[in-house]
């Protein structure tokens, strides 16, 4: 009885691992990266980008990489929306710019999907010769968060809707010209001290660069999920091993009171005997085995990182 209650309590924590175990992703393509860099630097950003998607994928994010990398299809002579968006073949595309900077490489990344709808762009540095993981593998989770909001058609109204892809680096966009003041009434200094200059993709340049992204524990998810659940079918088995000991165990004690034995039952208190022992080799082995996937699991949602000062950083996740 007892047996038959861990049993139960095992396979119950399988079934509910199932809906963990599913989850929908977006199948992505990478568009070669475009911008006036050298092709070594080239190179380095869609290595970084393709980085930030695989690691998508071993934590359970949204994206999944679909190949060739780089895409081998051009849209020729301007990357427009509408060629983008039917290069992703049902799923999407991510088109990016490179720039260089003052010795840094800025990447601008946006998502486009077969809708022909743009995420807002998401950006992310590097410097060449030292490519540092965190900050991309961080831009790619913002796209992933950006790709979610993505509810409305995609607009028509301005020649960017239309389908036009900027020709220029994005990073190197100057902000937009403040309003000019009329001679006869100046802007009080009020409405100067509140004025905002727009310059997105630097401001969030420096957030991204600087913020430490969570690592990814995507192999300690997988090894505790298939771990569970074949701990899960040794125990069924030695359940079956332990049911089939007793149904002959019981047999032979109902029998051997009233002499009903038979030389051919003789070879039967062998098989019990037999049964008998897998069924605690397997039971106790299957405990094990299944407590550890479990345990790993459960271990996968917590990573720790460190902040770059001196500190740590401890990083609890879960998705079901």
């Amino acid at each position: 009885m007892l047996r038959a209650r861990v049993f139960g309590a095992f396979v119950l924590a399988a079934v509910l691992a199932l809906p963990g175990i599913t989850h929908a992703q977006i199948v992505v393509g990478l568009y070669p990266v475009q911008g006036k860099v050298e092709p070594k630097l080239r190179t380095d950003a869609e290595g970084l980008i393709v980085s930030g998607i695989r690691a998508s994928d071993r934590r359970r994010g949204t994206f999944i990489l679909r190949g060739p990398v780089p895409l081998r299809e051009s849209c020729a002579p301007a990357p427009t929306t509408e060629c983008l968006a039917k290069l992703g073949r049902g799923g999407a595309i991510i088109y990016a710019e490179a720039a260089m900077d003052d010795g840094v490489v800025s990447v601008t990344m946006s998502l486009i999907t077969g809708h022909q709808q743009r995420t807002e762009p998401v950006n992310f540095r590097f410097i060449p010769g030292f490519l540092d993981l965190r900050s991309v593998h961080y831009a790619v989770e913002q796209l992933e968060k950006a790709s979610a909001d993505l509810t409305a058609p995609f607009p028509v109204e301005t020649s960017e809707a239309r389908g036009t892809a900027p020709t220029g680096p994005q990073a190197n966009r100057p902000p937009a010209p403040p309003p000019t003041p009329v001679a006869a009434a100046p802007t009080p200094l009020a409405e100067v001290g509140s004025m905002e200059v727009e310059d997105p993709i630097m401001d969030t340049s420096e957030l991204l660069y600087d913020a430490p992204a969570p690592s990814s524990s995507g192999w300690m998810r997988r090894t505790g999920i298939y771990a569970s659940i074949g701990g899960a079918l040794v125990l069924g088995t030695g359940g079956f091993f332990g049911l089939r000991s007793q149904s002959l165990n019981d047999d032979l004690s109902r029998r051997y009171p009233a002499g009903l034995l038979v030389p051919a039952d003789r070879p039967k208190f062998g098989q019990v005997k037999t049964y008998n022992t897998l069924a605690n080799t397997l039971m106790i082995g299957g405990g094990i085995v299944a407590l550890t996937g479990l345990t790993f699991w459960g271990l996968s949602a917590v990573s720790f990182d460190s902040d770059g000062h001196g500190g740590g950083n401890i990083n609890v996740r879960g998705r079901w």
